[in-house]
């Protein structure tokens, strides 16, 4: 080591306190610009979630009136089907008795699927 080592470091910072008040206000200014910019990073975040469920929730709507319009031509043709065979009225009975049945299926399975549900996260 040389002298000229000992010059070069940085000297202490003064013992009237103003130094410390500084450094407060230095550390203070800079949480508050963190904050800030965690603030714009959770508003630009949210805004993004935003946009993906809108997209989401359009898509699935759209999704369902299709289903739907399909069920409907489904239903309709199978009562088309059935009319030469056994009558229009006949067909009609058939058909929505078919129906009510696959959605009295469909309600005692998600009854089934809830109660599990519950019975697994519930005390």
């Amino acid at each position: 080591m040389n002298g000229g080592d000992i010059d070069e470091r940085p000297a202490p910072p003064g013992s009237d306190g103003r130094s410390i008040k500084a450094s407060i206000a230095r550390l203070v200014e800079s949480g508050k610009e963190m904050a800030e910019a965690e603030l714009a990073w959770a508003r630009l975040k949210a805004r993004l979630v935003a946009e993906l469920l809108r997209s989401l929730l359009i898509f699935a709507v759209l999704a369902l009136i299709f289903l739907t319009i399909g069920v409907v031509i489904l239903i309709v043709s199978a009562i088309m089907a059935l009319i030469p065979y056994v009558g229009p009225v006949m067909a009609n009975l058939i058909v929505a008795g078919v129906a009510i049945l696959v959605s009295i299926v469909c309600a005692l399975v998600a009854r089934r699927a809830f109660r599990t549900l519950l019975e697994e996260h519930l005390p």
